[in-house]
């Protein structure tokens, strides 16, 4: 946890106050709360994890655990309306991988601005989506070389896209058995199995929860279930800037990143540019 995600993180609360349309006084107490949480909050920490606990104290507050319930819906049906569009665009796997890093743009815990028809514009004119960071040809490899996927998901709306990309890896390599992780509860836009069997997931993929509330995946937050996938899949595809933030420093061999860069802090480490997208090998 960076002193610079303090702002992020009390954004998010602001953004819930906004969404929900609650009145000066109660937004007021969100964000003392929250101001609050984060001067005591422990440093040493990932930000996934501190954002993770903010959460369930800012829910518990206004007595609702999913405030973007409805704002996950709008966006899984947007994506959902072009999927048909999307599926006539793909002509190679590099192709659906870039649409599918590039609707990572989709996140409402970040602080960049987007709306419907940024998303729109984005998806469907994907040819301008270049990667920053590319390691698609090893990810390829590993993907007709394996026999389990362990993919993580991350938000709403992107989601339709990973379904897409798992289907087209899934023709690649009909051997390939794909598990879809999702988060153990809800928090932010981030995806539950709720969101993923809305999408039509549960069509193409195993869906398992990770039993965490944090924003992104903690490794010791997580069941067990999830740890005994983790490091027995033959590869696993992480999604979402969240998700690298917490997994970047575990050992785990044939571990891809797919993500938009969102912050300054993460473009500075990976010496790529904000809003770039990458996909990359971890190291190990």
């Amino acid at each position: 946890m960076k002193v610079e995600c303090i702002d992020c993180d009390l954004n998010q609360a602001k953004k819930v106050c906004q969404i929900l349309n609650l009145d000066k006084k109660m937004e007021n107490q969100v964000i003392n709360l929250a101001k609050k949480e984060l001067e005591r909050c422990n440093m040493s920490l990932t930000n996934p994890e501190i954002l993770g606990d903010l959460w369930l104290k800012i829910t518990g507050f206004i007595n609702n655990d999913n405030p973007y319930k409805f704002i996950k819906k709008e966006f899984n049906d947007l994506v959902l309306l072009l999927e048909n569009e999307i599926r006539k665009s793909i002509d190679s796997f590099e192709t659906i991988l870039n649409i599918t890093i590039g609707s990572n743009l989709i996140d409402f815990a970040a602080k960049h601005y987007f709306d419907r028809e940024t998303v729109k514009n984005l998806l469907l004119k994907n040819k301008e989506l270049n990667l920053a960071i590319d390691h698609s040809k090893e990810l390829k490899d590993k993907i007709m070389q394996s026999q389990s996927l362990l993919y993580i998901g991350d938000n709403c709306g992107e989601i339709v896209c990973d379904k897409i990309f798992i289907e087209y890896i899934q023709e690649m390599n009909p051997n390939l058995t794909v598990t879809y992780v999702v988060r153990g509860q809800p928090i932010v836009n981030d995806v539950t199995r709720e969101d993923a069997c809305y999408v039509g997931m549960d069509k193409v993929a195993n869906i398992i929860d990770n039993g965490s509330y944090t924003l992104g995946t903690v490794l010791q937050k997580t069941n067990k279930i999830f740890k005994k996938k983790f490091f027995e899949s033959d590869l696993v595809i992480c999604k979402g800037q969240g998700n690298y933030e917490g997994l970047f420093n575990e050992k785990k061999e044939n571990l891809f990143f797919l993500f938009m860069v969102k912050c300054e802090i993460v473009s500075h480490q990976l010496g790529v540019d904000t809003m770039s997208i990458v996909c990359m090998k971890n190291n190990v």
